[in-house]
């Protein structure tokens, strides 16, 4: 096994050698303290860019979370409009949809590897063939009532308007009951993570549903 001190040897030979193939950075290797100086610099140089580079893809992939995020907190624009697909299940399929999102969170990265697990679990799954896309747009009218109007529209808000019109259009006129309730409509947020019903009051620029965002919506019969 190479013992550390040879790691450090051949780190020296070949930053040396790399360094007086120019006539600029030669100059750096003049003294025994410059170079030191010099070698030091590009160690700290190449661990910070590792640090930084494995730091914030790992936020970027939700490994882990910004370490600041609770003392620099970000102000979100409200959500202006949204595109929602819609689709209906049986409530007795609501853990395979759990699975089944489960799956899209995951291949958002690596769609090829998931593609036939999604394709068997979508088999039988939904209701509608398709799903129905709708464009939904927020006016004052929708968040102008809420404590900080200043965020949007909330995820209750949301939910009774995709209700509202589930109820009111003919294409599901034959999927029409009585006691179905706003709770029964689940929302995927932009990440295909659902949003829960203790989130009802938060707002969906909070929940990671922003301007321009196509999400699903589900009702379950």
């Amino acid at each position: 096994m190479v013992s550390l001190i040879e790691l450090l040897y051949r780190f020296d030979t070949y930053l040396t050698s790399r360094l007086e193939a120019n006539s600029f950075t030669s100059n750096l290797l003049i003294t025994p303290t410059s170079k030191f100086i010099t070698e030091i610099l590009v160690l700290t140089f190449i661990g910070l860019l590792s640090y930084e580079i494995i730091y914030w893809s790992g936020i970027y992939l939700n490994l882990w979370e910004y370490h600041a995020k609770d003392v620099f907190t970000e102000v979100p624009i409200h959500c202006a409009h949204v595109n929602i697909r819609l689709n209906i299940i049986d409530r007795t399929n609501e853990v395979r949809l759990k699975e089944y999102y489960d799956i899209k969170n995951k291949s958002r990265y690596h769609n090829l590897l998931y593609w036939k697990q999604l394709s068997d679990l979508n088999a039988n799954l939904f209701r509608l063939n398709k799903f129905v896309k709708y464009y939904f747009e927020f006016s004052p009218d929708d968040f102008e009532m809420n404590k900080e109007p200043e965020f949007g529209s909330t995820i209750s808000h949301l939910r009774n308007k995709i209700l509202k019109l589930f109820n009111e259009s003919e294409l599901y006129r034959d999927y029409e009951r009585d006691d179905v309730v706003p709770n029964d409509v689940k929302i995927f947020n932009n990440q295909y993570k659902e949003v829960s019903i203790g989130e009802n009051e938060n707002y969906l620029s909070k929940c990671n549903i922003e301007t321009g965002n196509t999400i699903d919506a589900i009702v379950v019969l």
